[in-house]
């Protein structure tokens, strides 16, 4: 022991001083909180000199502070806590020595119980006050605690003083932290000094410790171990001068802490920075191998990462730099599976904690697989946990992220690590990224994403050799690329490997066949695994399956074009639909994702809407796409309702299926649509053997042909009994004139359509062929350009299934074929455009008209008016009023039942109770 009054010195050898000159009296509390007079260090070579080469172990590496004293060389504040922020990347091995394990003392006046010579890494000189000073101290690696990465001890006085190491939370560089220093010392100044390889013959001088021939500095003593690097310098040469940070608090404030840095080693003139370089001297050799857990095309997989870096403990060499950054990309086809998010969650920023040493409060739903990783660091595998991150709410703001946690307990080691997951938008592609990752040493890192049927991967579809491609990056800023391949071997569930072959499954039908009754209609199209993905569908319905629209508001185009598809919306449009509730007339479901547990949306809407692509009317399906943790937005399908024209069938013909959202690759395996409105699906009258007909079209551009059988039952249970009213007028009764005739169908609600009509004119009347002059040819038809000429009529329809009536003129038009007389076509247009097709002949020297394709659908009423005069079709050929004009009807139900009518033709013009049997 000497007495100093300037800086902290050294000398070459210490002393043990008497207990009672060591325990010093109490020292009263200050007014003001601890201050720091002098703080600085070294990092230096076994020369002397600076070490600045990058990864190198120096011969030592030391930080001393001191604090003001008064005039009776005392320290001002009593020293409570020192904490030393090393610069990241400056890294000690506590396992480069044997530690000295418990038992064993750090108190140089047991030396029969000293700690081994083989577990000291260092000095440590004490400044007390009035100038005393403690030099030469021996500083040992001690077992730690749980939850104690290391610990390190020596003495000054009972008790003994230990310092710990940690990671700090922030950047992962390490803090030493020395706590609760003996009050009575008075601390005023402290030089810590640890070794770059202790072990090294270059220390034997100034090693104390049990098993050495004395205790007094000076005297050499062997480590008797194989020397290892316990300090490595940082390995990141664009850094700049490296910055350490001094906290310190007082007894007499405690919590209150003054801080000083330094960046220049201010011993040497002028001052050196405290920085690295020779980077590029540094060998870094990693290798990343990646395999799914399955080897079937288009199958829910895992995947295992081995990522391993080759390292160097050679004391007298240079270490490996630590990864900083990894980047992976899959091979396209490899992507992610929505059948994963069955049960699936995600963890929140708050959750995780970045930043925080707080172990991860993240749900278990959220894992996805695991990690272990071994480090020259810790005497044991570090194991952690891979999280999802919750979409939006990750460093990234992205749809896709993971979370690294590693929560050792026996070390007390806690990294939690951020990457970022990447899909290409068009091919599903994944790019994971993880970068500015600690620096520090690792030999191998073992991620296994879990398997099984919610795997959170699928394969590509296709058997083959696939090869993921990679970067890793070092901090000294070697970049080593490379690629790691697997095979894909068999189709799903061990199958042959996928012929690339489209067969869709295909249901469709009502749910209580009841002839002439309402009922829910479902439409299911499937696909399994390994078969190209759906793309479009076209179904064309049985004849009298219609929909009743009255009193359903279309959702416009506009509220459909505001549906929207980015992300984080589909919540939005579930709790407000941009759709009229009004519109709604049935539910969507979908099923998506590789395996036998697809991931089903089951919030889907179907709506009617407007004219579409040239139809009168369509369907608008919405679904929020919300798959677990995730909210891709919402999907708008699409589908025009073709009505043909003559028989009223229905063909609906759907947009293209979305294949991808967002970089998700869909894969959609079921979709079921339920147009469930009540009263709105109307089935068939006819009990005829039927079916629906239509085209799949897969997203690679195959087809394949769809038809499901479909019969009702109950058509004989169905009445049958529609009437006709005619009336002749506008015209003189006598023989030569031209009436009008007025014609008024009627049809009691809920009984069987009308299939087929025959009308014989009464004998009265003729065709006027003279006045036929102007026919609508099939071209003009066809192109909608009849002229106005070809008119000799008007037609209005009404149909409990529509708000109003249709409506339109009546045709003679060509009738494309050997008869002689046009077809006489009323073109009612309303909601949809019918076409009724009446045939034009004579029989039995009668004028007949013969409706043989009337469309299975209900109409309550039917009103012809044919003009008379110039451009009336029919001739009387006697005095009207002096007869008994009677029609010839007969109507064909659609159910098979008949009826047959003789109805009296009224005259108008005959005078009260002129017209014979009236």
């Amino acid at each position: 022991m000497r007495q100093e009054s300037g800086n902290l010195t050294r000398t070459g050898a210490g002393a043990l001083v008497a207990l009672a000159m060591l325990l010093a009296a109490f020292v009263g509390s200050a007014s003001a909180a601890i201050q720091i007079e002098e703080f600085g260090g070294s990092v230096l070579d076994e020369a002397g000199l600076p070490e600045h080469q990058a990864a190198a172990h120096p011969y030592e590496a030391s930080t001393h502070f001191k604090f003001p004293m008064d005039a009776n060389g005392l320290s001002e504040e009593d020293l409570k806590t020192a904490v030393v922020h090393l610069p990241p990347g400056f890294i000690g091995n506590p396992l480069a020595v044997p530690r000295c394990e418990e038992g064993r003392s750090v108190n140089l006046i047991e030396p029969e119980n000293l700690c081994p010579a083989s577990s000291q890494v260092g000095i440590v000189d004490i400044g007390l006050k009035e100038g005393l000073v403690l030099e030469n101290l021996p500083v040992y690696s001690l077992d730690p605690p749980p939850g104690v990465p290391a610990r390190f001890g020596f003495n000054v006085i009972f008790p003994d003083v230990f310092v710990e190491a940690r990671l700090r939370p922030d950047d992962y560089g390490i803090d030493v932290i020395a706590r609760d220093a003996n009050q009575a010392l008075n601390v005023t100044g402290v030089n810590f000094t640890f070794w770059g390889v202790p072990a090294s013959t270059a220390h034997d001088s100034e090693r104390i410790g049990f098993g050495c021939s004395d205790i007094f500095v000076g005297t050499p003593c062997s480590a008797g171990v194989v020397p290892k690097p316990f300090v490595t310098n940082p390995s990141d040469c664009s850094a700049g001068p490296l910055t350490t940070t001094l906290e310190v608090d007082s007894w007499q404030t405690q919590g209150v802490f003054d801080s000083a840095s330094f960046n220049h080693d201010d011993s040497f003139s002028p001052p050196e920075p405290m920085s690295v370089e020779g980077c590029e001297a540094l060998d870094f050799q990693p290798e990343l191998k990646l395999q799914p857990t399955s080897s079937s095309a288009g199958s829910p997989s895992g995947l295992n990462v081995d990522l391993t870096v080759p390292l160097s403990d050679d004391p007298d060499g240079l270490a490996v730099p630590p990864v900083k950054r990894v980047e992976v990309t899959l091979p396209q086809g490899t992507a992610v599976n929505p059948s994963s998010a069955n049960g699936l969650g995600a963890c929140a920023s708050a959750q995780i904690g970045l930043g925080t040493d707080a172990p991860a409060s993240c749900p278990d739903a959220a894992k996805i697989g695991t990690v272990e990783v071994a480090s020259p660091l810790v005497d044991h595998p570090l194991l952690g946990t891979i999280y999802l991150a919750k979409q939006g709410d990750n460093p990234f703001g992205s749809l896709l992220a993971l979370y690294l946690a590693i929560e050792d307990e026996e070390s007390g080691v806690v990294v939690k690590l951020p990457g970022r997951v990447t899909a290409d938008p068009v091919s599903g592609q994944l790019r994971a990224v993880f970068d500015d990752n600690p620096q520090l040493p690792f030999e191998s890192m073992r991620i296994r994403f879990k398997g099984g049927n919610r795997a959170p991967l699928s394969t590509p579809t296709s058997c083959g050799t696939y090869a993921t491609s990679f970067e890793i990056s070092s901090w000294a800023g070697q970049s080593v690329s490379g690629s790691s391949s697997f095979q894909i071997t068999s189709g799903p569930n061990g199958a042959p490997c996928p012929s690339n072959q489209f067969a869709p499954g295909f249901d469709a039908g009502t749910v209580n066949p009841v002839a002439g009754s309402y009922s829910p209609f479902v439409l299911r199209l499937t696909r399994e695994d390994g078969t190209q993905p759906l793309g479009a569908v076209t179904a064309t319905l049985p004849d009298g399956l219609l929909g009743r629209l009255k009193g359903i508001p279309y959702c416009s185009d506009a509220a459909l074009a505001g549906v929207s598809g980015a992300l984080g919306t589909g919540a939005t449009q579930l709790a407000a639909s941009s759709c009229p509730a009004a519109s709604q007339v049935g539910t969507v479901s979908v099923g998506a994702g590789a395996g036998p547990n697809p991931f089903y949306v089951d919030t889907g809407k179907a709506y009617l809407a407007g004219p579409y692509k040239g139809a009168p009317l369509s369907m608008a399906f919405i679904t929020p796409a919300i798959a677990g943790p995730f909210d891709l937005g919402s999907v708008v399908v699409r589908a025009a309702l073709r009505v043909n024209p003559v028989t009223a069938q229905i063909t609906a013909v759907s947009d293209p299926l979305p294949s991808i959202l967002h970089g998700i690759p869909l894969n959609l395996r079921d979709v079921r649509v339920n147009l469930s409105k009540p009263e709105f699906t109307l089935n068939p009258t006819s009990c005829d053997p039927m079916g629906f007909t239509g085209l799949a079209y897969s997203a690679l551009g195959a087809s394949a042909p769809l038809a499901e059988r479909f019969q009702v039952a109950g058509c004989g249970q169905l009445a049958f009994e529609p009437t006709l009213k005619m009336r002749f007028y506008g015209a003189p009764p006598r023989r030569g004139g031209f009436p009008k005739l007025k014609a008024v169908l009627t049809a009691p609600r809920g009984q069987a359509n009308i299939g087929k009509a025959v009308v014989l004119m009464p004998k009265t009347e003729l065709l006027e062929q003279g006045h036929i002059r102007t026919i609508c040819t099939r071209d003009q038809w066809a192109s909608d350009s009849c002229p106005k000429a070809s008119i000799y009529g008007k037609a209005r329809a009404w149909t409990p299934l529509l708000d109003k009536p249709l409506q339109g003129d009546v045709y003679l038009r060509a009738n494309g074929g050997a008869r002689e007389l046009p077809d006489l076509v009323a073109d009612l247009k309303g909601q949809i455009e019918i076409e009724l097709v009446g045939y034009v002949d004579s029989v039995n020297a009668r004028l007949r008209t013969r409706f043989v394709n009337v469309p299975d659908a209900p109409v309550s009423r039917f009103v012809l008016d044919m003009q008379g005069g110039r451009k009336g079709l029919l001739a009387h050929n006697t005095n009207v009023c002096k007869t008994t004009p009677r029609a010839s009807v007969k109507f064909d139900g659609q159910n098979g039942k008949f009826r047959d009518l003789e109805p009296r033709v009224a005259v108008g013009g005959c005078g009260k109770g002129k017209q014979r049997g009236r």
